[in-house]
C-alpha cells in the first residue's frame, strides 16, 4: 500500500475521531495498555503523518471485485483481543460507514476444552462493538447500522 488515501472523504479529523472512540474503550485502562504499534491512532492530527498510519502492519486496504478502493481496515485491538478491526468503508458517492469486525467467526466444537472461553470472548467482543459503534453515532459518525435503519424508514 502507498499510503495515501484512496477513500474519498477520509481525512484526519474523521478517523482521528473514530480511532479515539474505538481505543479508548477497546483499551479502558488508557494508553499505556494500548500496545505501542497502535498509540498513533489514539491522537491523530492533520500534521501526524496521516498517510503514514494508512500503511501496514496496522493497516490494510479493502479491495472491490474492480481493484478500486472500498475502504480500509485497521487492526487495533482490545485489552482482551488483538484481531479486533476498526473498519471504514466508502458508501455511494459521499458517505463513509464505520464498523468494528471482530474478527472471531471461528465455530468451535462445543466439546473442545477452549469452547466456553471461546464463547466467552465472542460475547464480550460483540458487546464491545455495539458499545464502539452506539459512541460512533452518538459522535456524528455513520454505522452500518444507521443506514440499516435509515434504509427501512423509507
Amino acid at each position: 500500500m502507498s499510503g495515501e488515501c484512496q477513500l474519498p472523504g477520509l481525512c484526519p479529523t474523521l478517523l482521528g475521531k473514530a480511532c479515539q472512540i474505538f481505543l479508548t474503550l477497546a483499551y479502558p485502562e488508557g494508553e499505556p495498555s494500548i500496545p505501542a504499534s497502535k498509540r498513533a491512532y489514539l491522537r491523530i492530527s492533520a500534521e501526524s503523518g496521516f498517510e503514514l498510519l494508512l500503511q501496514a502492519p496496522v493497516c490494510q486496504l479493502l479491495a472491490r471485485p474492480d481493484g478500486g478502493t472500498r475502504g480500509y481496515a485497521f487492526r487495533l485491538g482490545s485489552q482482551r483481543f488483538p484481531h479486533l478491526k476498526l473498519q471504514v468503508v466508502g458508501q455511494g458517492q459521499s458517505e463513509l460507514v464505520f464498523s468494528v469486525d471482530t474478527h472471531d467467526q471461528v465455530r468451535v466444537d462445543p466439546k473442545h476444552p477452549d469452547a466456553f472461553a471461546w464463547a466467552e470472548l465472542q460475547a464480550a467482543n460483540r458487546k464491545l462493538k455495539e458499545e464502539i459503534e452506539h459512541t460512533w453515532e452518538a459522535a456524528g459518525l455513520l454505522t452500518f447500522n444507521a443506514v440499516l435503519r435509515r434504509e427501512l424508514e423509507k
